[in-house]
């Protein structure tokens, strides 16, 4: 998030990262990295229920997952 920040221009990171600017191919580069990461920790977090357990974060972080299990009006 850092280097998309950083891209976009809604960080300045001059101190952190050095003169050179950030690039989409290393903002891509750390979004698949992260991703990686993400999946091997969940493998190891619950090897035996890691889909149901990306299936229902997943549908908890989104839109409908979140209005679908709000308490009716």
């Amino acid at each position: 998030m850092h280097a998309l920040h950083g891209l976009k221009g809604l960080t300045t990171c001059a101190e952190e990262c050095g003169p050179e600017p950030h690039n989409w191919n290393q903002v891509q580069n750390d979004l698949v990295g992260a991703i990686i990461a993400a999946a091997i920790s969940m493998s190891y977090n619950d090897p035996s229920g890691r889909r149901e357990t990306f299936t229902e974060t997943f549908h908890r972080r989104t839109r409908r997952g979140r209005e679908a299990s709000a308490p009716a009006a």
